[in-house]
């Protein structure tokens, strides 16, 4: 249990001040409506375009949604502006204060925006329609018990959609091979992978615990979950290099790579929708033809 308790201590005071995520999007002056705006765009139309359609911002309106580690509430201001009743948690002070200043610059409600732990959510049983939670989880000590708690909190018919890392091209290429082997810090961290994707996965580096996954991995996670999503995003066309600025492919590398599927096979993130109750499958196309026709 100590062990426990230092860990997310670690872990608290790591993804605090210029480690808040998203904040080097944008070079405006900071906690302006502008700054958050020109934030918003670039997560949606540079860094993460595949989340307009994936976090289905517009589809959960008048429901009750959960974010689990908020950040500075851009997502969760999504789905407040297409109605829906939002709450958000997170483990630092500096998120919520972020958070809380997103909403009040453009006059939208929350029920509750506060500090809190993915491993012990401070709601009840069966509270929310949908639970959110994006590049959190793997980062969290004991991830399979914060998806444990995503469960108790969904509604019988409530739904998760999360997204954690994949070992993707940028797994492989950038941070085993590039930083691993050629750069020497596989050897310099006694050969454990684990810490060399602590030490250069997020843009600061020096993360207390970043994990990726494999699809089995992602399954045994979220095997308490009756329907399961499990799909490959974000081919990530793009080099980062600190502080965070960005070389993009050319536009006709990027659409043909999306044409030939490349993402389903080397996306670096896991894009999971979780469902508590059974789902039927859809009819494949033969069985219309012979059964129905």
């Amino acid at each position: 249990m100590n062990k426990e308790k230092t860990q997310l201590e670690e872990v608290k005071d790591y993804w605090k001040g210029k480690n808040v995520p998203q904040q080097w999007y944008s070079e405006r002056e900071p906690y302006t409506l502008q700054w958050f705006n020109e934030i918003s765009y670039k997560r949606y139309k540079l860094y993460y375009t595949y989340l307009v359609e994936g976090a289905e911002f517009a589809y959960h309106g008048n429901e009750k949604v959960l974010e689990v580690g908020c950040g500075i509430g851009t997502d969760l201001i999504e789905y407040a502006k297409y109605g829906a009743n939002v709450s958000g948690v997170d483990l630092g002070p500096d998120q919520v204060m972020l958070t809380k200043i997103n909403f009040k610059l453009r006059g939208l409600p929350y029920e509750t925006i506060q500090e809190g732990n993915a491993e012990s959510l401070p709601f009840d049983d069966e509270s929310f329609d949908l639970v959110y939670s994006f590049g959190v989880l793997h980062h969290t000590p004991d991830t399979k018990k914060a998806v444990n708690e995503i469960y108790r909190v969904l509604k019988k018919d409530g739904k998760a959609i999360v997204m954690v890392y994949a070992r993707g091209w940028k797994h492989y290429i950038k941070r085993c091979l590039f930083q691993g082997l050629f750069r020497g810090r596989w050897l310099a961290n006694s050969f454990d992978w684990k810490k060399v994707y602590n030490e250069i996965s997020e843009v600061h580096g020096n993360s207390p615990k970043t994990d990726i996954y494999s699809n089995k991995q992602v399954r045994e996670l979220f095997n308490n979950f009756k329907y399961l999503e499990v799909k490959k995003k974000r081919l990530g066309e793009f080099f980062e290099y600190p502080p965070y600025n960005t070389y993009v492919f050319p536009s006709i590398v990027r659409k043909v790579c999306y044409f030939l599927g490349l993402e389903l096979l080397i996306g670096e993130n896991w894009l999971v929708k979780a469902q508590k109750f059974t789902v039927k499958k859809e009819t494949k196309l033969w069985e219309v033809l012979f059964k129905h026709y």
